[in-house]
């Protein structure tokens, strides 16, 4: 269980750190003046609410991640929109765990949040200080650590203890990745070669009008046409991506061959370090890849015939099995999101700020 958690709330972590010299940046009232501002409603979950407030500490934790990563900072009304689709994701996962009773008591998130400390070094009077130095008080945090687990164990039952791989599907997979410069098999021709990906989304509801999806292909086109014009890909994700590592600058991280998305994986292999793809159409919406560098294998050779023989079929079935967990798991998330009653208030994008 530490072992799955500990990269998820890691991130929570640095979600929450301070960063020196972001205080002026903090919009709309601080822990300090709360009581002195009138809160509203910016969004209408289904039978709950998301205020202001919850909205402007949000923005100011999203700003502190992003200066972490060094990505650039987009307009406040793209980086607000952006920040209050994560809410309001969130809002739904957790109902969803609560309406299939899952609790997370207080010993289990004392544990993880032990385990948080410890894994940065850290004692708990220290994690706490850093996280009161931004602004947010630790019973908060540790409501957003109860959630976080909350919907990993949503996930583990709805997803990860429902997928299934048959030998068929690895021997599938194998004889795949095998022709690619990418993977050679164990011992073969490219077998530890990574890729650092990111990717853009720009979203299409599941029952989507024509009109809708060609709005979505125009968005898509746009974001791309910039892109190849040198526009900066974090940045422009930050902005419009509708994929979950938007705030993170559209980062998918370091994947080896047989662990990329397999809406991607045909793509990736022949890409050039920083180039970006075309445009790939899912029942998601339009996605962009980029693949921003890579590392490892031996780019030299040539995979050999016996490579597909000699493959690690373990570590197939394990990278098949988060695969499709993964792309099961965001078609989960896509249906709460479109089958769940949502009202945004913000003004609509390019009005006049409110003073």
């Amino acid at each position: 269980m530490n072992k799955l958690l500990s990269p998820l709330l890691l991130s929570l972590l640095l979600f929450t750190l301070a960063v020196p010299g972001h205080a002026e940046l903090r919009f709309g009232p601080g822990p300090e003046g709360a009581g002195q501002t009138l809160d509203v409603i910016v969004a209408v979950v289904d039978d709950d609410v998301i205020t202001r407030r919850e909205l402007d500490a949000a923005t100011v934790r999203a700003i502190s991640q992003l200066r972490q990563r060094q990505v650039p900072i987009p307009s406040r009304e793209a980086l607000e929109r952006q920040v209050l689709e994560q809410l309001i994701l969130a809002q739904l996962q957790a109902r969803a765990a609560e309406r299939g009773g899952i609790v997370i008591d207080d010993a289990t998130l004392n544990a993880a949040i032990e385990t948080l400390a410890q894994s940065n070094n850290m004692s708990l009077s220290q994690l706490r200080q850093a996280v009161e130095k931004d602004g947010v008080s630790f019973a908060q945090f540790r409501d957003d650590v109860r959630r976080e687990l909350m919907a990993v164990r949503l996930r583990q039952r709805l997803v990860d203890s429902q997928v299934q791989v048959s030998e068929q599907d690895v021997d599938s997979l194998q004889a795949q990745l095998a022709g690619q410069p990418g993977f050679g098999g164990a011992g073969g021709a490219g077998a530890d070669r990574e890729y650092r990906l990111a990717q853009i989304l720009i979203a299409v509801p599941e029952s989507a009008s024509p009109q809708q999806v060609e709005t979505a292909r125009r968005q898509a086109e746009d974001v791309l046409a910039q892109l190849r014009q040198d526009a900066d890909f974090r940045q422009m994700a930050v902005s419009v991506s509708a994929d979950r590592q938007a705030l993170e600058g559209g980062e998918l991280g370091w994947r080896r061959a047989d662990q990329i998305p397999t809406l991607f994986a045909n793509v990736v292999p022949n890409l050039q370090a920083g180039q970006v793809s075309d445009l790939i159409r899912s029942p998601s919406g339009f996605h962009i890849v980029k693949l921003i560098e890579v590392r490892g294998g031996n780019e030299g050779r040539a995979p050999t015939p016996q490579a597909p023989m000699t493959a690690d079929r373990e570590r197939i079935r394990e990278a098949l099995l988060r695969r499709r967990a993964d792309e099961e798991w965001e078609l989960v998330l896509r249906r709460l999101r479109d089958e769940a009653y949502v009202e945004v208030r913000l003004p609509p994008a390019g009005s006049p700020a409110t003073p």
